[in-house]
């Protein structure tokens, strides 16, 4: 049986582990090696976002991902 869109977001749930904002900003505030990935729509960041973040929307990122963040042991969050 094929898997449901809820299902891959249940799943990926499982393994890909969660952040919240409290934790981020630590994170940031302590210079810890992290790339925050905005992935909301032009828009949406043009009406706020966290200033240490790259935006890098959703249609973009499977091409753009390696020279956005070429060391593949980086932390990545994203928003």
């Amino acid at each position: 049986m094929a898997m449901t869109g809820r299902d891959m977001i249940e799943a990926a749930r499982r393994v890909v582990p969660g952040l919240n904002q409290s934790d981020l900003s630590s994170q940031l505030d302590a210079g810890d090696r992290v790339v925050v990935l905005d992935v909301r729509e032009r828009a949406e960041w043009d009406d706020g976002h966290i200033p240490q973040a790259t935006w890098l929307a959703r249609g973009f990122i499977e091409g753009r991902m390696e020279e956005t963040v070429p060391d593949k042991n980086t932390p990545i969050v994203t928003h």
